[in-house]
């Protein structure tokens, strides 16, 4: 009777084993623990009747072990339409998935317009990263009931990498 159960301790072990292993080689987002700041073009829409193209200026974090990033300041430039979207819920948080994937949660704007506006989320965008160019970016991102982020491209700094 211990034999199977001498198995069954080994069978756990290595599967725990696995799962630390796989947890190690998660994607990590480097430099760690550093500051940083980036910009790029985002199209945003409220209902059928606001859409506005702006410059989403972001400014954050990498945590200490590369898991993950807060972004603690965002704001819209481009005109009157951008600068009534206002980015709550900070901080947002980005991780890697992979090299190539990413995704950003908490993601929230209020929107201020008289008679249209409001509350637009929380809500969680996945979208594509891209060491080469430096570029984080997703399409067709609903965030909450009637806003949605159309496009946008984040231009990171040159030092921004995402790693195995």
């Amino acid at each position: 009777m211990q034999a199977p159960a001498k198995f069954t301790t080994h069978i756990v072990l290595a599967a725990l084993g696995l799962i630390v292993y796989q947890q190690a080689q998660a994607a990590r987002i480097e430099p760690a623990g550093s500051a940083f700041t980036a910009q790029g073009p985002i199209s945003f829409s409220k209902g059928a009747l606001i859409s506005a193209d702006c410059t989403i200026k972001v400014a954050g974090k990498v945590a200490a072990d590369g898991t993950s990033v807060n972004v603690d300041k965002v704001e819209f430039d481009g005109g009157l339409k951008c600068s009534r979207v206002e980015a709550i819920n900070l901080p947002w948080v980005l991780i890697a998935k992979d090299t190539k994937s990413g995704s950003m949660s908490k993601i929230s704007v209020d929107v201020h317009a008289f008679g249209l506006g409001g509350k637009c989320g929380p809500s969680t965008a996945d979208g594509t990263w891209d060491n080469a160019t430096g570029k984080l970016e997703a399409a067709n991102v609903p965030i909450g009931e009637d806003c949605k982020i159309k496009t946008v491209s984040i231009k990171m700094p040159p030092n921004f990498k995402v790693v195995e």
